[in-house]
């Protein structure tokens, strides 16, 4: 009977270790689409006319598609700027997609792998916390070959449990682990319905005030015939001072306008048509 009671409380103790453990682990928490840390600005670069495919025209030709290119190029400047500065982070945070977890304890799981190009090998540590209302995001990587630096913390997020919403922060590099970009995304059903950068750096390389904190780009979706749109406020160093512009436009009928103070000396809608021609606003 004694030997009994003892197995008895053995297997009672033995189940409740059980318990807690597997309780504390769970499932790994699901990861934010990658889309929520890379703006997708072929939307705006995909239309079907010779003019917006970027193919070559003449002067003449180009004076009458002004207010269309006026739009790109202010997008176009955002993109290659922000592809030099998320091309690492994002390529390592599009990995973690394809990797398993493992379980810290605590709520804490772990996505480590390597991920090869941009002349050299990164080793990523992403880990996500699971918290009561939130998941906390941490990515730290290191580079060897050229270039080579020790594991910095590259990028860190909090996101809704509901993958609603949240946002990521970009540390500049391992030379300057200094908060550089903050993205804050909002998610409609399958899309991204806001995605917006911000650029959040106070000192430049030299140390000095960086003229371009608090400059930002959004991009969304909307209910309207213009169902995209694009608002841009960014230092402008030649005027030094910061301008402001807004893109709208049809993803399917490729017509859209742009409102810019600084650049058409008014706050009027300047349109174009689905072949990039200007045209008078209704």
């Amino acid at each position: 009977m004694r030997n009994y009671k003892h197995f008895s409380w053995v297997l009672v103790v033995a189940m409740m270790f059980c318990f807690v453990a597997c309780e504390k682990e769970g499932d790994a928490p699901e990861l934010p689409p990658y889309e929520t840390m890379a703006m997708d600005f072929s939307k705006f670069a995909d239309t079907k006319s010779t003019a917006m495919k970027g193919e070559a025209m003449n002067s003449a030709e180009l004076t009458t598609m002004y207010n269309y290119f006026y739009a790109g190029v202010t997008v176009g400047v955002w993109n290659v700027v922000l592809f030099t500065k998320l091309a690492v982070p994002v390529a390592a945070f599009k990995t973690a997609f394809t990797q398993y977890p493992v379980f810290l304890g605590k709520g804490k799981w772990q996505w480590s792998y390597t991920v090869e190009g941009f002349a050299g090998q990164y080793t990523a540590r992403l880990t996500g916390e699971v918290l009561d209302e939130d998941l906390v995001w941490e990515m730290y990587i290191s580079k060897s070959g050229i270039n080579a630096f020790d594991e910095t913390l590259w990028f860190s997020g909090v996101s809704a449990k509901d993958g609603s919403n949240g946002y990521w922060v970009l540390n500049h590099s391992a030379a300057y682990p200094e908060e550089m970009l903050r993205i804050d995304w909002l998610r409609e059903s399958d899309d991204i319905g806001s995605l917006k950068y911000t650029y959040v750096r106070e000192l430049n390389d030299n140390r000095e005030t960086d003229t371009f904190k608090d400059s930002y780009i959004q991009y969304g979706i909307q209910e309207s015939e213009y169902n995209l749109y694009y608002k841009v406020h960014a230092y402008d160093e030649t005027k030094g001072m910061f301008a402001d512009t807004e893109i709208e436009w049809s993803q399917t009928g490729h017509f859209g306008h742009v409102k810019s103070l600084s650049q058409f000396n008014d706050n009027d809608w300047h349109c174009w048509d689905e072949n990039g021609a200007d045209v008078d606003c209704e």
